[in-house]
């Protein structure tokens, strides 16, 4: 049935007698974000409204580990967390790829201080980490220091030389070791509590003759 506006203007009429001069302003913005807010759903095609709310609010950009002091030509494992994936990250001093979706940073070959290793959005906010590239007198090419955010967050530790397959053990201070989802044999994952500690872990080649320690401290996530 067609509606004339004849027909319309009387009933708004009626509708606004209906409703208080002192409540009419507050009723409109009320429709008109109603309004706004079926329009920005309905353009954002197939996305739902949690996916949208999720896409807003993911966390502050981060890096992890934070800082971490390395011997040259060994293998760190990092990765990004927070901000907008997916991520680039660069590199000042050595190399980074992506294996398997594990994206690794291998330290150049001789001595460097502040290897800064650089992790950008997709919206460009960055984050950054320091790498301390030190000699050491070690059988194992193995991270001798590793610093990491509380709250559950990641360090993953690589180790080579001596005689794989490798045992990791975590010999003090709070957290859990898992193996690592793809290199387990050389890998493995320590997952921080939620408050700060000083973790200790101990590696020892299948042979048992060689072995070393890691020192992993735990603290507030800092502001990328």
């Amino acid at each position: 049935m067609k509606v004339g506006r004849g027909f319309l203007v009387p009933m708004l009429n009626s509708f606004r007698k209906r409703i208080p001069h002192g409540y009419r302003p507050f009723l409109y913005t009320a429709a008109l974000i109603v309004l706004a807010s079926g329009l920005a759903l309905a353009g954002c095609g197939n996305i739902s409204l949690s996916q949208l709310l999720e896409k807003q609010a993911p966390g502050e950009l981060g890096i992890t580990p934070q800082t971490a002091t390395i011997s040259p030509e060994a293998c760190l494992e990092i990765s990004g967390k927070g901000g907008f994936a997916p991520y680039t990250f660069l590199v000042t001093a050595g190399s980074i790829e992506e294996e398997g979706g594990v994206t690794s940073y291998t330290a150049p070959a001789s001595v460097t201080s502040d290897v800064i290793i650089t992790v950008v959005d997709a919206f460009s906010n960055e984050a950054t980490a320091i790498i301390q590239v030190e000699s050491s007198t070690m059988d194992l090419i193995f991270p001798i220091t590793m610093t990491i955010a509380v709250g559950e967050s990641t360090g993953f530790i690589e180790v080579s030389g001596g005689d794989a397959p490798y045992t990791f053990e975590l010999i003090g201070g709070e957290g859990t070791l898992e193996p690592h989802p793809v290199f387990s044999d050389a890998r493995v994952k320590y997952v921080a509590p939620a408050f700060e500690t000083i973790a200790v872990v101990y590696v020892v080649d299948a042979t048992g003759a060689v072995d070393s320690t890691l020192t992993i401290t735990v603290v507030e996530a800092s502001g990328s």
